[in-house]
């Protein structure tokens, strides 16, 4: 996964697994899109189905030449030997949350980045400690879900701050917050490398998904990196 020199990523992670809704996505100039299997989707009410199920979509989605990465479950629907044939549909990254990863996901994900989402009650010793075990991205899960949907916080920033001292992978921050344009200069100056926009903010519908990708995209073009990640995610 190749994130923008310079200025803070957006990325979108799409309600559907729908080849319209990421081609609305691409062509508003997102960087990268995010996928899903073996998952019940909270934000978008979406059930995701196993490979076999999702695999043509998931195929036609990759072939757009966007950078794509994919969660590959939830407790107890991580399967490893489904991840490892996810791995050689061509995905830059995989996500799932680091509580629900088996012992072989970093392996598994190669050639792919292996990325962990971390909760908001998860602290910075235990992103250093998954740095050191082969993670090459964090989602900073940022809120609870029963808190869904609020406004940007002090909070958050104060421990996106600490993360960004703690550990030198990309920080990827989701908008379980309903995040705003106007947010991401301060994202930025906290350490944040990419916002990843989730459901709360792009709605379900390609219109809508190309409207807030536009709008954020422009906001990014100010922002600077203030972060000590390299220029591709390791």
């Amino acid at each position: 996964m190749i994130l923008p020199e310079g200025r803070l990523g957006v990325l979108v992670s799409l309600p559907h697994n729908d080849v319209t809704l990421a081609a609305a996505a691409r062509d508003a100039a997102a960087d990268g899109l995010k996928v899903h299997m073996n998952i019940h989707h909270r934000a978008s009410g979406t059930r995701f189905g196993d490979l076999d199920e999702e695999g043509e979509r998931l195929r036609e989605i990759v072939s757009l030449g966007l950078a794509t990465g994919l969660v590959v479950g939830a407790a107890r629907t991580v399967d490893p030997a489904q991840t490892r044939r996810a791995a050689q549909l061509g995905f830059d990254y995989f996500d799932v949350y680091a509580a629900y990863a088996n012992s072989t996901y970093v392996a598994d994900c190669r050639p792919a980045t292996a990325m962990a989402a971390i909760g908001p009650n998860d602290d910075t010793a235990t992103a250093a400690a998954l740095v050191a075990q082969g993670i090459g991205a964090i989602e900073v899960s940022t809120v609870d879900p029963a808190d869904y949907g609020t406004p940007l916080s002090l909070g958050t920033l104060a421990r996106l701050t600490a993360l960004r001292a703690a550990v030198d992978v990309p920080l990827i921050v989701p908008t379980q917050h309903r995040l705003v344009p106007a947010d991401l200069a301060a994202l930025a100056a906290a350490g944040a490398d990419a916002v990843l926009l989730g459901a709360v903010v792009t709605g379900t519908t390609a219109p809508a998904i190309t409207a807030a990708v536009a709008q954020f995209r422009t906001a990014a073009r100010s922002t600077g990196v203030h972060g000590r990640r390299p220029s591709t995610v390791r």
